[in-house]
């Protein structure tokens, strides 16, 4: 016979969990359909990711996700359980999408379709309310998409001659003699071609990724995110002209300091030292706003 004080034989489920059995179970059986249905879209991108220089970031992209989704749990267990049929049209739509995207061999609107059918699955299950408390780990998943040729072309191009354009005048200014012919830059002793992989394209989505992570973790409101993200943008210019311009002075040193893992090692330094130029930016404008908010 079981005491006052005598530990009880079970510890019964959490309300929620309780009221939510059968979701749980819906929850997982859509999990299964959806590994199935998408599972050669999901290898694909993840031989992406493993294999591709551009796509290092989408590493960590469904990790900090789902570190985020698990640490919502509670909030999301907690809220009354809503279930919304809109999850179902979602649903159809995603669904048609990928077959369109299937037949036209289309991997992007691919993966579109497969993080629509999760959005889907989401508001079926558990409604808007748990979509909204979601909605930033899904838009992390965005950054597992390889930017579609068509549009990497688009984009890569105008930064190539800005690129060019901007490194050719400071090497000019810290004194070189440089001859500016489309994206090559001639230097007395070295030769140097900025190519599409030189435009900034990569360091730019790498470094708006590490800027959302920090503006997510480290800012409430949401205007400050927001300018964090954008301080990103200019800081990767910055980043890519001064790469660029350090190549062209390592060239004119020693050739062999623009090569291999000196290049990398460059790369990487420049993207920490671009990452430093936000934090120190958004240091600087969260005290101008505490200054002008304690004024009377």
């Amino acid at each position: 016979m079981l005491t006052e004080a005598s530990p009880a034989p079970f510890q019964p489920l959490p309300e929620a969990l309780r009221l939510n059995r059968t979701a749980w179970a819906l929850c997982g059986l859509l999990g299964v359909v959806l590994l199935a249905i998408y599972f050669p879209t999901l290898r694909w991108t993840t031989q992406i990711l493993l294999s591709s220089e551009d796509m290092a970031h989408g590493l960590f992209a469904p990790l900090v996700a789902l570190y985020i989704a698990i640490e919502k749990r509670h909030e999301i267990l907690a809220a009354p359980a809503s279930p919304s049929m809109w999850g179902v049209l979602i649903l159809a739509v995603a669904g048609t999408v990928g077959v369109i995207a299937t037949l036209g061999n289309s991997a992007t609107f691919q993966r579109a379709a497969f993080l629509a059918s999760l959005t889907g699955c989401i508001v079926l299950i558990g409604g808007f309310p748990a979509l909204f408390r979601l909605k930033f780990p899904l838009l992390l998943l965005l950054f597992t998409f390889p930017l579609p040729q068509v549009l990497y072309a688009e984009i890569t191009a105008p930064l190539q001659s800005w690129a060019t354009f901007f490194s050719e005048k400071v090497l000019t200014l810290a004194g070189f003699s440089v001859l500016r012919e489309g994206n090559l830059l001639e230097l007395p002793h070295y030769r140097l071609s900025i190519v599409e992989a030189c435009s900034g394209i990569r360091s730019l989505i790498t470094l708006a990724f590490f800027c959302l992570l920090y503006a997510y973790f480290w800012e409430r409101r949401t205007s400050a995110r927001l300018a964090v993200v954008a301080l990103s943008i200019p800081a990767a210019l910055i980043l890519n002209v001064t790469r660029i311009t350090a190549t062209g002075i390592l060239g004119e040193t020693n050739p062999k300091f623009t090569l291999g893992i000196y290049h990398e090692a460059l790369g990487w330094a420049c993207l920490a030292l671009a990452f430093g130029l936000v934090l120190v930016l958004h240091r600087g404008l969260r005290y101008v706003y505490r200054s002008i908010a304690s004024r009377p």
